[in-house]
């Protein structure tokens, strides 16, 4: 069971969840050569444990849906039998309520503005499929990762960090919530028949494969492009050792389609964020 619960976390999907909050530190520490481990602590934790009670919600919710009843990505959990969709909705409600208790400690620094990023980050937990207005099935999951990896993610953390924002967390949040996305994206374009049999609705089921595929690249190729407005830290073009990983992936979509060249696809998305991340804490810390 626990082997279970463990692939049912998606552990290679996690670096979305820390490289955010962890980046956003390492610009505080550019801006102010100071430091705020406890806090960055906290963060981490956190956006780790409210995305793995996503994904154990999601996993949940899209085999009681029959979503993944036809699935040709990797296996889940509740689909194969592994664990009962109870048994993950359990989890993932134990998993929210640890996040309740760090979130407390995160209001306490940074005041009101926690409590409704805490309060909403925990319902679209389970929102995100569940719920009255799934987003994942009415085309909003893209939006929905760029704004809560991304946005909320590197500027919360910011902000509570340095008790004030700068526009180059702006252009941070903005590069890691694309690159976020990327990995969404192969899964929702690899599923997309799949999911319109069952009605879930993906902006990869409502658009054409070309336009899909072309807004992909954009999120892949525009935080490459946005590094210029770091040029005063000259450091900060370490991430240029991260494209060609990122010309790997362009490369497998672009001659290939198939469900097994999306499952790789998938595995350099990943491997393409942590570099990037990595390479923007290490240009930011240096």
């Amino acid at each position: 069971m626990f082997k279970s619960f463990l692939l049912a976390t998606r552990p290679k999907t996690l670096v979305a969840a820390f490289i955010p909050p962890s980046a956003a530190h390492a610009l505080y520490y550019y801006h102010t050569e100071k430091t705020a481990y406890f806090y960055l602590f906290l963060c981490v934790l956190g956006a780790i444990l409210i995305q793995i009670a996503t994904n154990f919600y999601n996993d949940a919710i899209d085999t009681l849906k029959g979503a993944d009843e036809k699935r040709v990505g990797p296996k889940r959990m509740a689909a194969t039998g592994a664990l009962s969709p109870k048994a993950l909705f359990r989890a993932g409600h134990f998993l929210n309520l640890l996040v309740a208790i760090i979130g407390y400690f995160i209001y306490l620094r940074g005041g009101w503005p926690f409590i409704l990023i805490g309060i909403s980050s925990i319902y679209l937990s389970y929102g995100y499929t569940g719920g009255p207005f799934p987003l994942a099935y009415i085309g909003l999951g893209e939006i929905f990762v760029i704004l809560y990896f991304g946005l909320i993610s590197v500027l919360g953390s910011y902000y509570l960090y340095a008790g004030t924002l700068h526009y180059e967390a702006l252009i941070l949040a903005t590069q890691l919530g694309l690159l976020c996305t990327t990995l969404i994206m192969i899964n929702n374009f690899r599923d997309r028949h799949t999911d319109e049999e069952v009605g879930k609705m993906t902006l990869a089921v409502k658009m054409d494969t070309s336009t899909y595929l072309n807004l992909f690249y954009v999120c892949l190729i525009l935080p490459h492009v946005m590094q210029f407005f770091f040029a005063a830290n000259v450091k900060s073009f370490l991430t240029i050792f991260a494209m060609p990983m990122m010309l790997r992936v362009h490369n497998t979509i672009a001659h290939n389609t198939s469900a097994d060249a999306m499952n790789d696809a998938l595995k350099f998305c990943g491997i393409h964020l942590l570099l990037f991340g990595v390479l923007t804490i290490l240009g930011f810390s240096l």
